[in-house]
């Protein structure tokens, strides 16, 4: 079996498309291919996106060959044929349909058969996520009593003045100390950690808390290596773990 690189295989397309373009008798023959088995290649690429997949001509050619009422192509064989029903290999606008690899159909799969076996033990979940709240979210005018001037006579009226209003209390909420509009860029590992600590005692023994998979919620003790890292560093690394040593006590 011979295996040709992304390059080559350009290369061998473009020289056909030169002979083609040169002697067009050297299409794929009509007589191979009726109405019914173009309509039938058709149904199987538009199967592609039904399937939430993105089709391209190794998959199409798999899909044809294996099926016994249909022709069996060569890949350049098939091309020109797609080619030919009006099918075009272009680049994918914004306006794309959301296409879902296997890896993410595994995950979701396997997070809902863990949740129905979580919810027949009958074990409390809890779903955790983050959100933000801007001080300017608020009203500007309010209607306040001014006849109102203590806190016994406050308790004893509906409205509660504003000079009167409580202090605000502790309710998990972290208060930002940057200008940004995502608070995405100043939450990191150890705010999120000071206040989980502070609600795991609250929750109920058996729980499952459920969340996504931002930075600061899964962060790593340590930073492995990279090409960055200074030759002091890694050395420095190497010593801690007693690597060199291991290396030696294995030979």
């Amino acid at each position: 079996m011979i295996f040709f690189c992304s390059r080559q295989k350009e290369m061998i397309i473009n020289a056909y498309k030169s002979k083609l373009e040169a002697n067009p008798k050297l299409a794929i023959r009509e007589d191979r291919v009726d109405d019914f088995d173009k309509e039938a290649i058709r149904r199987k690429v538009h199967q592609f996106w039904v399937n939430r997949e993105l089709p391209n001509l190794n998959k199409i050619l798999s899909v044809v060959n294996e099926d016994d009422t249909l022709p069996d192509f060569a890949l350049t064989s098939l091309w020109c044929l797609l080619k030919s029903m009006g099918f075009q290999f272009s680049k994918r606008g914004r306006n794309s349909a959301l296409i879902e690899n296997d890896d993410i159909r595994a995950w979701r799969r396997r997070y809902i058969r863990d949740i129905r076996k979580y919810r027949e033990e009958g074990r409390p979940i809890y779903y955790l996520d983050e959100t933000w709240v801007n001080v300017g979210d608020v009203a500007i005018r309010v209607w306040c009593d001014t006849t109102v001037q203590s806190s016994q006579a406050a308790f004893s009226t509906v409205f509660l003045p504003e000079q009167l209003t409580p202090p605000e209390r502790e309710n998990g909420s972290y208060k930002s100390k940057k200008n940004t509009n995502d608070y995405h860029n100043e939450m990191n590992g150890d705010s999120f950690r000071d206040w989980l600590e502070g609600v795991l005692p609250r929750l109920k023994d058996n729980t499952v808390i459920i969340m996504d998979n931002a930075p600061y919620h899964s962060v790593k003790l340590e930073k492995c290596p990279t090409s960055n890292w200074r030759k002091a560093d890694i050395i420095q690394r190497l010593q801690h773990y007693r690597v060199m040593e291991k290396l030696l006590t294995k030979l």
